[in-house]
Formats: C-alpha cells, sequence, structure tokens
C-alpha cells in the first residue's frame, strides 16, 4: 500500500513545473501590466462618474452593464424606518424608568445617611 502513495507523491513532483526566476519575473511583468490597465480603467471611470450630472448619474445607474450590478439599488422600504423609529422611542422611556428608580434609589440612600448623622 506504501508503494502505491509513494508512487502518487513521485508523480505529483514530477508533474509540478519548477520555474526559473526569469520565467517568474515574466509572469510578474505580466501581472503588473494587467494591474496597470485595471488602475487607468479604474481612474478614467471615476473621472466619467465624477464629471457626471444628476440625471446622467441615474441613466447610468438603470443602463450600466450587468457586470457591474453587484449592489441593489432600490428604495429603502418606509416599515424598516417605523421600526426604527419605534424601537427608539420605547427604548427612550425603559431609559426614563431605569433612571427614575436609580434617582429613587439614591434619594433613600440619602435620606439614610441624614438620618444616621442625627
Amino acid at each position: 500500500m506504501s508503494s502505491g502513495t509513494e508512487s502518487k507523491k513521485k508523480k505529483k513532483a514530477s508533474e509540478v513545473e519548477v520555474l526559473s526566476w526569469q520565467q517568474k519575473k515574466e509572469l510578474i511583468d505580466k501581472e503588473e501590466d494587467s494591474m496597470e490597465r485595471e488602475v487607468e480603467e479604474l481612474i478614467s471611470w471615476t473621472n466619467m462618474i465624477e464629471s457626471m450630472d444628476d440625471n446622467q448619474l441615474k441613466e447610468y445607474l438603470q443602463n450600466r452593464p450587468e457586470s457591474l450590478k453587484s449592489v441593489k439599488i432600490g428604495k429603502v422600504a418606509p416599515g424598516k424606518k417605523v421600526k426604527r423609529n419605534a424601537k427608539t422611542g420605547s427604548s427612550a422611556s425603559s431609559s426614563q424608568g431605569l433612571m427614575a428608580s436609580i434617582w429613587k434609589f439614591h434619594k433613600e440612600d440619602d435620606e439614610e445617611s441624614s438620618m444616621a448623622v442625627r
């Protein structure tokens, strides 16, 4: 059984191509060129977007290529806003109740300490 695994390892080792430093440099140079092109494309795209007015931007967003539609753009549901507002209102009232309890507790402590001093 071990001879079978050894032959597989030898096969993998022979399949792996050893790259010389020159080949590695060529690959890196190609990657660098492609990255430079991508950066140039990004710069030109941002310049185009920055030069658009509001109507042109709306039109662009509606007609942009499918490959750029990674994020859905839509209106926020009004129900979610209402829920958030209702939630903050309930937390405000609960914090007021909490503060009232704390003040009551401190007042009782003050009264006890003033009685103990007498």
